[in-house]
């Protein structure tokens, strides 16, 4: 079995990511939940979080999406509540995230929270995405396998389990321990009293996703699309050819073309603003700001704090200006403050007053007041 005594990056990197599954004895050390399960609930009720309810009756399973205006019909048996995406909504639930910081912003998907009761849990089964999965309040059994083929089980249509597998590694959890399990690694959690638990998600999208992904975010590219043309391919066909044929090198033609535009700065940035984006929940500020208003507010004793769950990614920088991306919107910061936004949008809380030249005050402020009015960042008195 393996086990971490605290985590270590490095260690976790080198030894465990996405090549072997692992228990982190004291992930977090003095653990206390962000939240309850009354909490919980109250998200579970809203029509812009995604939620489900998950109950077994011995072998009956079932399966109710949110938003769950009703608990009580659906609490029978052993049950599990899970929450989606928590950490957009409750900045202690995002602070969970710090432990894994320096992992690429644009691998991270969400914390999904949950609640269940004794004997509760999802069933045995396999997803496609690196997890770490932290102990809350109660204690969980974790049983958890190597890649193999396995049978598939329908006992739910919404529901994707697998009749069982051999166990590498059988821990309970106590209060802030955790455990990570790589893709493709069967896995089940039993709640053996009631229980919170804290499933930090990694994305990675498949070849197929990404490209329609780009597809997606094609307006940025459409300046820089070029048409097939085959002033020589003809020549080089055979006369015998038949005119259904695609011949090989009019394929090749066709993917370099792809290519070019995909490895062309417009298509980097595009691929960036696709990864960037995080189904944030829609955001609002308690006031429209004005450049006067952030002027003022750069110069005084506050601090700027990035909402909960927004988490800026950005492309190594190739031109003068800086460009970053929060939900698949684009941010350019102008040469003269490209190193300060930087630093600005890696920092979860910037204390003011800031100290800069008058022209890097005035570039500062138009993009506060932008980043300020989506609500992506707001104000606190110091």
């Amino acid at each position: 079995m393996s086990t971490m005594q605290g985590f270590n990056y490095r260690q976790f990197m080198q030894e465990y990511w996405q090549k072997k599954p692992c228990v982190i004895k004291g992930f977090i050390p003095n653990f206390v939940d962000p939240l309850d399960e009354h909490d919980l609930a109250g998200l579970a009720q809203e029509s812009e979080v995604d939620s489900r309810l998950i109950s077994q009756q011995g072998a009956n399973w079932q399966v109710t999406q949110g938003p769950i205006d009703d608990f009580e019909p659906l609490c029978k048996g052993a049950w599990i509540l899970l929450v989606q995406g928590v950490d957009k909504y409750i900045d202690e639930v995002n602070m969970l995230t710090d432990q894994v910081s320096d992992i690429p912003h644009w691998r991270l998907e969400d914390v999904m929270v949950s609640f269940s009761n004794e004997g509760a849990g999802v069933g045995a089964h396999i997803d496609e995405y690196d997890v770490i999965i932290v102990q809350g309040k109660g204690r969980r059994r974790w049983q958890v396998g190597l890649p193999s083929h396995f049978n598939q089980l329908v006992t739910h249509p919404l529901l994707k389990q697998i009749d069982g597998f051999d166990a590498v590694i059988d821990q309970e959890l106590a209060p802030g321990d955790a455990i990570y399990i790589p893709p493709k690694h069967p896995h089940n959690g039993v709640a053996l009293t009631d229980c919170l638990n804290y499933s930090i998600g990694f994305r990675a999208p498949t070849d197929l996703e990404l490209l329609a992904g780009i597809v997606d975010e094609s307006e940025a590219l459409a300046a820089k699309q070029t048409r097939y043309t085959d002033p020589d391919q003809l020549a080089l066909r055979c006369a015998q050819a038949p005119a259904s044929l695609v011949s090989n090198g009019e394929l090749q033609a066709l993917t370099q073309m792809l290519q070019r535009l995909l490895e062309s700065e417009a298509g980097q940035q595009t691929i960036v603003q696709y990864l960037s984006r995080q189904a944030l929940p829609e955001l609002a500020c308690d006031e429209e700001y004005t450049k006067r208003d952030t002027l003022s507010i750069l110069t005084q004793s506050a601090v700027l704090i990035r909402a909960p769950g927004v988490r800026p990614i950005f492309k190594e920088k190739a031109s003068d200006t800086f460009t970053f991306y929060i939900d698949g919107g684009a941010f350019v910061a102008p040469q003269e403050i490209a190193v300060l936004t930087q630093a600005f949008i890696s920092e979860e809380a910037t204390h003011l007053p800031l100290n800069l030249t008058k022209i890097q005050m005035s570039l500062m402020a138009d993009l506060c007041t932008e980043l300020l009015n989506a609500g992506y960042w707001y104000l606190e008195n110091a």
